[in-house]
């Protein structure tokens, strides 16, 4: 700006100066006698004026010398005066070029001022609309003794008994969870889960179920290689209670879809180390973390402040879970309600008091769930139901957890991560085609039997079938209530990325049978270490023990728990009379390496 004002005020000058030359009095010669013109020449770049043309020099004006004539003067002059005001006048209107250009720039900045927010703006909340992360759980195991006993987490299975040193390296679980933001009041979630799967197709020739080993099989889950499912896919609201003005409630929210449940993934975030072991239900149930249903949790602030006094949380889902058809006409209720006392300045913080209750039914077809039976097996209704008293802290948290259930852990739940061949159609062991081997009774003695084994018989002291038989009496009734307790926590070493955790459960999977020798304490304890904010490590020990002295019952005993002697299972039949032995199976000791990329 300054240079543009001060080029104009030059020529200014050396205008003013040629007119002063040009008024100046004028000494007459001999030479000057006829008259003669000054001609003037400025050079542009220094200003400087000169009485001889060069390089870079530019006319500035003529000015009359001599013995001029008045008259010829005065017309010199008005000349003069002329030029001096036309090149004012172009002075002039180039300061005017200069304003009004000025003036363009200044509202072409301010506009694009205004476009560079906007666009920046648009582009800051498109990308605050979504969020990307991930998770990653892995893990190295080494099982020094090997048992049928529940999956440590989903997707891990080893073989069973007499498999003792069996190692292996595992992904349990991958998940990319997008979420995507379109209002403040709206969520939407999508997660698909990379799982491995077991088994292989049930067209042709090719079993349902696949076989592992002489006495282990698992149940089918179409092939071995790694899949993708949908595990979480829902649109929440997140601004219920905010639009009916009940501030106390504010927080709270309501979802429908592919659904964490209620209490799940709740036990979960309070432990904390989900990524080294499964807890409570999720742990010896069939209750998945995943349900498809309608839900609505919250916070409770009652006294107008920060402080959360209570949450709860009620759904309504299908009876089956997220990797299962539902069959079931009917659904199931879940409902969750937490306290505390002095108030929690964020989740879990201070002393809690939790409830959780759960009733539903076995996912059966109606035409066959209405079939009038004493014991309704598969098809009877599942109660859940579990008291927590919690504290957590800064460093450190603890828990204990009271659970009580009614058909909320059948043998193929409780034998999750490695069961008998029989369970899954796949004989084990010798069968007898005599009578009395082994102490069966039910095997004639005869032609047909002795020729033909498919007339043959399961034999106690071989194999799993007999126990197999046994053990699905005892919890697939449709009459068998489940008793257990736990207690987990963890303590953050001050000053280091070491954490010592451990869980301890205690499970009764039928307190009608005593004593049961499905009894059972499965038992965690290890050591995480916290690289960063996204990735740990851990190294722990994880066993299960069924601790009941090893025993035989009675088959009359067996009967009352849906037993029928004699009856055929893979085509075999069971012990008709005695007893059958080694009813207590085998523990289960392994070191596990875990890690988590979560993100």
């Amino acid at each position: 700006m300054k240079r543009k004002s001060t080029i104009p005020a030059r020529v200014t000058s050396l205008v003013t100066l040629a007119a002063l030359l040009a008024s100046m009095p004028v000494v007459a010669t001999a030479q000057d006698t006829t008259g003669g013109m000054l001609r003037l020449y400025v050079d542009p770049r220094t200003h400087i004026v000169y009485t001889e043309p060069g390089r870079g020099r530019v006319l500035l004006t003529e000015v009359l010398v001599g013995g001029a004539s008045s008259h010829a003067l005065q017309e010199q002059q008005q000349k003069t005066q002329q030029q001096l005001d036309r090149t004012q006048e172009q002075v002039s209107e180039l300061a005017r070029r200069n304003q009004r250009l000025e003036a363009t720039n200044l509202e072409l900045t301010r506009q694009m001022a205004d476009v560079t927010p906007a666009w920046r703006d648009y582009l800051n909340n498109l990308q605050d609309k979504f969020r990307i992360g991930a998770l990653f759980w892995g893990d190295y195991r080494f099982y020094s003794h090997t048992g049928f006993q529940p999956a440590e987490s989903e997707n891990l299975t080893n073989p069973g008994p007499w498999n003792n040193n069996y190692s292996s390296f595992d992904i349990s679980r991958i998940y990319l969870n997008t979420y995507f933001f379109p209002t403040k009041d709206v969520t939407f979630r999508f997660t698909p889960e990379l799982y491995q799967a077991a088994g292989a197709s049930n067209g042709g020739t090719q079993p349902a179920n696949v076989k592992y080993g002489q006495n282990t099989a698992f149940a089918s889950n179409l092939n071995g290689d790694y899949n993708l499912r949908l595990k979480f896919g829902l649109i929440q609201y997140n601004t219920l209670w905010d639009r009916l003005d009940v501030p106390w409630l504010k927080g709270g929210t309501i979802a429908a879809g592919a659904l964490p449940n209620v209490f799940v993934p709740w036990v979960e975030d309070l432990y904390g180390f989900r990524y080294v072991n499964r807890l409570s239900w999720n742990y010896v149930g069939s209750l998945s973390s995943a349900q498809l249903g309608i839900q609505m949790e919250g916070p409770v602030k009652p006294f107008d402040s920060e402080l959360v006094y209570g949450e709860y949380a009620l759904g309504v889902y299908n009876n089956a879970n997220f990797n299962q058809y539902e069959q079931d006409s009917q659904k199931q209720v879940m409902a969750r309600g937490t306290i505390y006392p002095f108030g929690s300045r964020w989740r879990f913080q201070g002393l809690g008091l939790t409830g959780f209750y759960n009733y539903g039914y076995g996912s059966t077809v109606p035409d066959s769930a209405s079939i009038p039976q004493g014991m309704k097996g598969g098809s009877g209704h599942i109660e859940r139901i579990s008291a927590l008293l919690h504290y957590a802290a800064a460093e450190w948290g603890i828990a204990g957890e009271f659970d009580y259930g009614v058909n909320a852990l059948s043998l193929a739940n409780l034998f999750s991560g490695s069961a008998p061949g029989d369970l899954y159609g796949f004989p084990t062991g010798t069968q007898s085609t005599t009578a009395g081997t082994g102490g069966n009774t039910s095997c004639a003695a005869s032609t047909a039997a002795s020729t033909n084994p498919t007339f043959g018989c399961y034999n106690p002291l071989s194999g799993f079938g007999a126990q197999t038989g046994a053990w699905s009496a005892l919890l697939n009734n449709g009459q068998a209530r489940q008793v257990g307790a736990s207690l987990f926590g963890h303590f953050h070493i001050p000053g280091t990325p070491f954490t010592p955790f451990g869980a301890f459960e205690w499970w009764q999977p039928n307190d009608k049978v005593n004593p049961d020798p499905l009894d059972f304490i499965h038992f965690v304890a290890g050591v995480s270490y916290q690289y960063n904010e996204f990735l740990r490590f851990a190294i722990d020990s994880q066993n299960t023990l069924f601790y009941q002295n090893q025993m035989s019952l009675p088959v009359s005993l067996l009967e009352k728990f849906n037993y029928v002697p004699g009856a055929k299972l893979n085509g075999y039949k069971l012990p008709a009379s005695g007893s059958i032995p080694y009813l207590v199976p085998l523990d289960t000791h392994a070191i596990f390496a875990n890690v988590e990329f979560s993100y």
